[in-house]
């Protein structure tokens, strides 16, 4: 199994036990040598537990998607992830990839190199709304490249005690009935104990509620056939595939290596760049953040 942190937080390597300071080298040089990964395409991985390793990253990823980054200029610039995990794939049965936030070159390469979308979604008001509109702009995001991509929908956070908890499963279920995962997430307090010790729930504590829950997603992913779903397929509240791309003025967009236009952020900071997460998905710019879930592919 190949854990790939496309998100320069970093999350994936503090939550396995990695510390940024002992992370050399990683994606971020890794991408950027050619072919991508250089002479070793595997010595840039982590064995962070039996049969996981992980291609770490640094906030040095982030800088990629700058004009000096070093990605901007490069033909491939959206297909360098895709080129490396064709390198690597022979040494591993599936991979997983943490997405970012926000829709530029790391999304895109994360796109391309993608078979399908996990779209975690708590089971809570906003996490319901946003759902919709990352399902629909991922079909959008995979539109512009030219493919299909099938989504997965993965209740998480998931609380049994809660009677809107349930109510709003259930909603998620009638909204994504052939694409939700069996079995919810559930809150646990070990996952966050597992965490704080670096570790997977598998590691931290084999044979408890929460690996068993995680345990049926991977048996649910790996003997199901994800499909594309109806509502990836345009994006909700009436913007259309291409004006998720339309961008508000000059230098705020940079163009895929097939001629695709991808949006700037515009302004810094996480109110921009909340503002700007919800003008690409359509919505207006306010609300709770958590109506723009992540994604994993």
């Amino acid at each position: 199994m190949l854990l790939v942190d496309m998100d320069p937080q970093g999350h994936c390597a503090a939550g396995l036990g990695v510390p940024d300071t002992r992370i050399e080298f990683s994606l971020a040089q890794a991408l950027l040598c050619e072919p991508p990964g250089g002479s070793d395409p595997l010595g840039w991985l982590w064995e962070v537990a039996r049969g996981l390793r992980l291609a770490p990253c640094t906030v040095a990823l982030a800088g990629l998607e700058s004009a000096r980054g070093g990605l901007v200029s490069l033909p491939d610039r959206d297909r360098r992830l895709l080129r490396y995990l064709e390198r690597v794939a022979p040494h591993f049965d599936r991979c997983v990839i943490d997405c970012p936030p926000t829709i530029g070159y790391l999304t895109f390469n994360a796109l391309r190199a993608a078979d399908e979308a996990l779209v975690p979604v708590e089971t809570g008001f906003f996490a319901l709304r946003g759902a919709e509109r990352q399902v629909a702009t991922i079909g959008a995001l995979a539109d512009q490249v030219g493919r299909k991509l099938a989504v997965r929908i993965v209740p998480t956070l998931h609380r049994d005690g809660s009677q809107l908890s349930h109510d709003i499963l259930g909603a998620i279920g009638r909204k994504f009935t052939a694409h939700i995962a069996p079995t919810p997430i559930r809150e646990h307090e070990v996952l966050r104990e597992a965490v704080s010790y670096g570790q997977s729930v598998v590691a931290f504590a084999p044979g408890s509620p929460a690996h068993d829950d995680f345990r049926a997603l991977a048996e649910w992913i790996v003997a199901t056939q994800a499909t594309v779903s109806a509502e990836s397929q345009a994006v909700d509240h009436g913007a259309s595939a291409a004006a998720v791309y339309v961008a508000d003025g000059p230098g705020d967009s940079v163009m895929t290596s097939d001629g695709h236009t991808l949006p700037r952020l515009a302004g810094t900071g996480r109110a921009a760049e909340l503002a700007q997460r919800m003008r690409i998905s359509g919505a207006p710019a306010s609300g709770h953040e958590q109506d723009v879930p992540e994604a994993s592919v």
